[in-house]
């Protein structure tokens, strides 16, 4: 049972007093997911947001600027990447892929002896550990890397009363600490807990044993490791230490797990209720006969990854930090299925809530967006859920076949095949296989997609010759070969659907089997029945796969609708397919689903754009995709901002009502009758047409169409698929509007995630304004100036925060611009002045060299080379200007009539000294000016073109 003297809130609490109470700053948590470091694929320990402090480049007006001292609990995800604990999860008492690190830090202020002093009081005086149960271990040294043992740290702790046989050298492995292959990193000091105590422990630190576990980590951060793998002394030492929240909560509760205190029992009940299994015993191994406890452990910290990767940022996806979180939730969802008989579709979302009050105090991000975060789980649990059972069948089938063969292998074509048919992760198969005693190798699994890969590109690029049904063909599927029409209402309904092929086109003409087809040749496959959206009324086709679950897989890339013919083309993956099979029919609902985003985005944009506009705004065209919506309508002038705003607006709170999303096939005289309806002008529509309301059923229109009422409702014909009610758009944000012909306008917006996305992008970059608007005039604010140009310039967001950016940037712009041009007067003034009051100082001087008090400015230089130029030929001039800070050197000569008299050019003196300063000059005699790379060398410039003449003159 565990201790309750030290509950989890209050071992957090604890923690934070202790370094606020020693001048510690309390600072929020980071985002979990680094969106301005490219290098990291989630926030992988609590340093990351200071690493600007460690490199010396934290802006002057950053909120960070002059923090000497800092304490926090950092959200940390380590399920990729180089620290990636994931396949852990489960099997231990300790790895966790989100956890809390409780760090404390130093900024260039105190270092090792005091970080010391400060953990071993908070830890044996505060929190009240026994000492003899902890061990320390300090840096033992790398000849390669020229670095010595840390003996000054093994002292320190030794006065702190450790004895010598708990004091440990690590490696560079253990006691080295690295945030990834390049950046800030040190020495450390690893402190270690003996859960059994009365013993020597020392041969089991960092040994992985579960009763001696590290704690804290204790960094001297000194170090900037460069791409060539180098290391290059930081501007100042820190320190940087990073506790387990979760690990010193099992400590001081006196329990053997992590999972066994108030961490996590909230979470496990949660996920008892929802499940009806067992309660949870934390057991392990071969314990934990029937795997029930680790899939309780799985689950429960899977959610919190998902939850906090989610509310930061990071959905679900194929890519980078996104596939990590799908591989996460699917490895989650077959375990909540297998061991606790979890239902998928809405398993995650309900076990939310348990999280939420957990940890919603002091991440009250969780509390705002739970709902968004509900929606995203169920989304991809759906998507999953589709397949879940058939990959599982499939896995079957392949593990009992090398069983029987007596192989000790699955085929990495296998598991790719799993992982593209099915959506399984390759970690995941990796984990069913172990269960059955087989091996993956991930080579062969490489090797797999990367054929998959060149077989699709084969195709897609030469999708201008998909197979097309012309006019012959159809007239003879219709009167000769008496094939009827594609049922495809199945669009309309969410889930997988079974057709029977009934024909094949091979490009020519129509076959009976693929079996003699060209590997990766463009086929076209027509079926009796699809849920295949095929291309129409703007929307794009859906693509997907038609499968014969273990015999054959044939993928969808395009779907085009012939005369009522639904022809699914693409190539088949494996197998070999005949008319008359029956086929899985499965498009990519991942895909699917924004594109409904979108395309009822479309609709409830139309209907605000009217009510704005006017009822002359008519629909000339549209184009809904995945991505985004694309709406094209009549309009006389470009759309004013205030407009716009109106119509975001409105499209917004119609969203937020969460409106239900009526469709039906109406007669088409009835459907015209209907107050306020939606057409595309001198469109076709077949009769019956399908109508789609938004907000009001249907039947009650149409029984009193002409009521005025319905036009505060969106009306249309439409044969494309919607989401069920106009909350599940979550936003709509306009990116562009633009004209494209005479009368003619276009918005772009986008929904859903691609929205919030949108607006995130749009935060960040405000923090940049913000920061620019507060830099002190002077080159710094000058040289970012130029950086938010390029970025606001690439920036697609919502056009109405780009405005209000513009004209924040703007002003600022015309308040540096304003400033430039009474610096550049002043600094003129300034370098002109000093080089003719030299030479009315010095009547016998000719030649003039000088590092000007002026900053990194050619126009500057220029004006001065020019005065002597035209009104004082015969005396010369080299002038230098720039600073370290500004990054760059400007430098410029005019050689006088005296100096060229005696072959002195300007050509050559620049030249000597580019070579120091870097860069090169141009221009025609007697001048010469250029911008030097090093301005660190500035000195040694003036210093050389000094110099140089001296050996030129002979002097």
């Amino acid at each position: 049972m565990a201790d309750t003297q030290w509950p989890a809130a209050r071992v957090r609490k604890t923690f934070f007093d202790f370094f606020a109470e020693r001048e510690h700053t309390v600072v929020p948590s980071a985002s979990v997911v680094p969106h301005n470091d490219p290098t990291l694929l989630f926030t992988n320990a609590g340093m990351n947001q200071f690493k600007p402090i460690f490199l010396g480049t934290v802006g002057k007006t950053d909120p960070m600027h002059g923090l000497k001292r800092a304490v926090d609990s950092q959200k940390v995800i380590r399920a990729g990447g180089k620290h990636n604990d994931l396949d852990d999860v489960g099997k231990d008492s300790y790895h966790h892929t989100f956890f809390e690190m409780l760090g404390s830090w130093s900024f260039g202020d105190y270092f090792k002896a005091e970080i010391i002093e400060m953990s071993w009081e908070l830890l044996t005086k505060v929190y009240g550990l026994d000492p003899s149960r902890l061990y320390v271990t300090y840096f033992e040294g790398d000849a390669d890397f020229g670095l010595a043992p840390d003996l000054e740290a093994k002292e320190l702790w030794k006065k702190m009363g450790v004895p010598e046989n708990q004091i440990i050298p690590g490696n560079m492995k253990d006691n080295f600490w690295e945030m990834g292959d390049q950046g800030p990193c040190g020495p450390c000091s690893e402190i270690h807990y003996d859960k059994i105590g009365g013993r020597d422990a020392s041969h089991l630190v960092n040994m992985d044993d579960p009763m001696v576990i590290e704690i804290w980590n204790l960094v001297f951060m000194q170090f900037d490791r460069q791409a060539d793998k180098s290391l290059k002394p930081l501007p100042a030492k820190h320190i940087d230490t990073g506790l387990g929240y979760e690990r010193l909560v099992a400590v001081l509760q006196d329990v053997s797990s992590n999972y066994a205190t108030d961490c996590w029992t909230p979470i496990f009940k949660q996920i008892q209720e929802v499940t009806g299994a067992r309660p949870y015993t934390d057991k392990y191994e071969k314990d934990d006969v029937d795997g029930i406890d680790m899939a309780y452990r799985v689950v429960a910290d899977h959610i919190r990854t998902l939850a906090f990767a989610i509310v930061d940022g990071a959905v679900p996806n194929n890519d980078g930090r996104g596939y990590v979180v799908r591989r996460v939730l699917r490895r989650g969802l077959r375990y909540g299925r297998k061991y606790l008989g979890a239902e998928i579709g809405t398993f995650f979302s309900k076990v939310l809530p348990a999280l939420v009050e957990q940890k919603g105090e002091e991440f009250p991000e969780l509390v705002k967006k739970q709902e968004d975060i509900k929606e995203i789980l169920n989304e991809e649990e759906e998507a999953f859920a589709r397949t879940l059972d058939r990959g599982e069948i499939q896995f079957e089938r392949f593990a009992a076949k090398e069983i029987q063969e007596g192989s000790k292998k699955l085929p990495g074509d296998q598991v790719w095949r799993l992982y593209d048919t099915f959506g399984f992760p390759v970690d995941l198969t990796k984990l069913m296989a172990e269960e059955r005693n087989l091996e993956i190798d991930e080579a062969e699994v490489e090797q797999a997609r990367q054929r998959a890969k060149e077989a699709s590109k084969v195709v897609k690029d030469a999708t201008q010759q998909f197979p097309k049904l012309d006019v012959h063909l159809i007239a003879e599927l219709d009167k000769q070969l008496k094939v009827p029409p594609t049922n495809d209402e199945a669009k309309f309904v969410r889930g997988d659907s079974k057709g029977k092929i009934l024909q094949i086109h091979d490009g020519e003409k129509l076959v009976t089997s693929t079996k003699d087809l060209p590997a990766n040749k463009a086929v076209g496959l027509l079926l009796d029945q699809t849920n295949f959206y095929a291309e129409s009324g703007g929307q794009v086709a859906d693509t997907g796969r038609l499968v014969i679950d273990g015999v054959a897989e044939f993928k969808v890339l395009d779907v085009q609708n012939y005369g009522g013919y639904i022809l699914h083309s693409g190539y088949i993956g494996y197998g070999t397919l005949s008319q008359g099979d029956e086929v899985i029919c499965e498009y990519e609902e991942l895909r699917r689903a924004p594109i409904r985003n979108n395309h009822t985005g479309t609709h409830v944009l139309n209907h605000a754009l009217r009510e704005v506009l006017g009822d002359e705004v008519n629909q000339k065209g549209s184009l809904v995709d995945h991505e985004k919506l694309r709406f094209d309508f009549s309009h006389k002038s470009a759309v004013k901002i205030d407009e716009l705003r109106k119509i975001e607006d409105m499209s917004n709170a119609y969203i937020r009502r969460g409106a239900k999303v009526y469709a039906k096939d109406v007669p088409l005289d009835d459907a015209r009758q209907i107050e306020g309806v939606r057409a595309v002008f001198g469109e076709t529509y077949p009769d019956p047409v399908r109508v789609v309301s938004i907000g009001m059923d249907l039947d009650t229109m149409l029984a009193e169409p002409k009521k005025p009422e319905w036009r505060q409702y969106s009306v249309e014909f439409c044969g494309g698929t919607h989401v069920e009610q106009t909350g599940l758009i979550k936003d709509l944000v306009i990116v562009e509007e633009s004209g494209i012909a005479k009368g003619i306008r276009r918005i772009v917006a986008y929904t859903g995630e691609a929205a919030h996305q949108a607006q995130r992008e749009a935060a960040e970059y405000a923090k940049s304004i913000e920061t620019l608007e507060k830099l002190p005039m002077g080159a710094e604010k000058e040289a970012q100036m130029k950086l938010a140009s390029q970025e606001l310039s690439q920036l697609v967001i919502s056009v109405l925060t780009k405005d209000e950016l513009n004209k924040r940037y703007e002003k600022v712009a015309t308040a540096v611009l304003s400033h430039q041009k009474k610096r550049q007067k002043e600094e003129l003034k300034a370098a002109l002045g000093e080089a003719v009051e030299y030479f009315k100082a010095n009547e016998d001087a000719k030649w003039f060299v000088r590092r000007l008090p002026i900053s990194a400015n050619s126009r500057v230089v220029t004006e001065v080379l020019k005065h002597f130029n035209k009104n004082d030929k015969d005396k010369s001039v080299y002038l230098f200007s720039g600073s370290k800070e500004e990054g760059a050197v400007v430098h410029g000569v005019h050689v006088g009539t005296h100096l060229a008299s005696q072959g002195i050019t300007a050509e050559q003196w620049a030249a000597s000294v580019t070579e120091v300063i870097g860069g090169r000059a141009g221009g025609k005699e007697p001048m010469r000016q250029g911008i030097g790379t090093k301005p660190e060398a500035i000195d040694d410039g003036v210093e050389t073109a000094t110099k140089w003449l001296n050996e030129k003159l002979k002097l």
